[in-house]
C-alpha cells in the first residue's frame, strides 16, 4: 500500500485600517439589493462588512408591542430590534456590525492511496468563520416581496398565534420597516463549510494482461465532482463570491455547485 497526503492551510486577518480624513466608512460604496444595503466598510472591520439592524426576536403580544421603543411599523409577529444606543427609538443610528464574509481559516486535504494495480484519490476543502447575508430569502420568505415566485418551505414554520417560537416573521401582505424592507441579522447566517471536491478510483491492467493486448497501457477510471458539503448554511450553495468591497459574501440566488461524475479510459499503445 502507498499513499500521499497533502495538506493545504490558513488564516486570515482583514481590517479597515485608515480611510481618507473624515471618513470613518466609505460613503460611496453601500450597494443596494432589492432595497436592502447590508454592507458598510468601515474603519475596524473588514471589507465589505455586513451592517444592519440586529433582530432580538418577534413580538409575541400587543402589549409587547406597546412597551416596546417606538419603531415604525412594529406589530405582532414582526421583526423586533435592538435598541443599541438606548435612546428610545429605532432608527439609522441603531444599525450595527452584523458579521464578516472573510473567512478567518480554510484549507484542504488531499489522499491518494494506491495497492497494487488500484489507484484512489479524494480533494476535499473548507472555510470557517464568515457569516454570508442570504439576501435570497427577501425574494422566499416574504410574501410582499415577490409575489408569484416561488416560496420557501420555511414559511410553513411562520410566526403564528399558535407557532410562537418561530424566528420567521408572520406571513402577510405587508411591507414596512419591521417587516422584509430592512437589512437585518435574519438574512446572517454561518458560511462555513466541508466541501467532499474530487473522489476518484482507477485501476490499471497488470502488464500480463497488456502484453496479451499488444498494448502498453490501459487504465480505466471513475471519478465525482462536488459529490458531498457539510455545512449548516440554508442557501443553495455556501461557496459565496463576489466583487469584495461591493458584494462579497452576498448570496443573491447564485448559481450552486452541479455534482458531476465522469468516466473514462486511459490506453496507450
Amino acid at each position: 500500500l502507498k499513499y500521499e497526503l497533502n495538506v493545504t492551510a490558513g488564516t486570515l486577518k482583514n481590517e479597515i485600517s485608515s480611510l481618507a480624513p473624515g471618513l470613518t466608512y466609505l460613503t460611496t460604496v453601500n450597494p443596494g439589493y432589492r432595497g436592502l444595503t447590508p454592507i458598510r466598510n468601515q474603519l475596524g472591520q473588514s471589507i465589505s462588512a455586513f451592517f444592519g439592524y440586529q433582530v432580538t426576536g418577534l413580538f409575541q403580544t400587543a402589549e409587547e408591542v406597546a412597551g416596546a421603543p417606538a419603531q415604525d411599523g412594529k406589530g405582532v409577529g414582526r421583526f423586533r430590534y435592538a435598541d443599541i444606543n438606548k435612546d428610545g427609538k429605532i432608527d439609522d443610528k441603531d444599525r450595527t456590525y452584523l458579521g464578516s464574509p472573510v473567512p478567518k481559516f480554510s484549507g484542504g486535504i488531499g489522499l491518494t492511496l494506491t495497492y497494487k494495480n488500484i489507484d484512489l484519490t479524494a480533494y476535499a476543502n473548507g472555510v470557517f468563520g464568515n457569516k454570508i447575508f442570504n439576501a435570497s430569502k427577501w425574494f422566499t420568505d416574504f410574501f410582499p416581496s415577490f409575489q408569484g415566485a416561488a416560496i420557501s418551505e420555511r414559511v410553513k414554520d411562520s410566526w403564528s398565534t399558535s407557532n410562537r417560537g418561530a424566528t420567521i416573521p408572520i406571513f402577510e401582505t405587508a411591507s414596512n420597516f419591521s417587516t422584509n424592507t430592512q437589512a437585518n441579522s435574519f438574512y446572517i447566517e454561518d458560511g462555513s463549510y466541508v466541501r467532499l471536491q474530487n473522489l476518484g478510483i482507477g485501476y490499471t491492467l497488470p502488464a500480463t494482461v497488456l502484453s496479451k493486448l499488444k498494448i502498453t497501457r490501459l487504465r480505466v477510471f471513475a471519478s465525482a465532482n462536488n459529490l458531498l458539503t457539510i455545512t449548516k448554511y440554508e442557501g443553495l450553495d455556501p461557496s459565496v463570491g463576489g466583487n469584495a468591497d461591493t458584494q462579497f459574501g452576498i448570496d443573491v440566488g447564485n448559481y450552486p455547485l452541479t455534482k458531476s461524475f465522469n468516466f473514462g479510459v486511459n490506453v496507450g499503445f
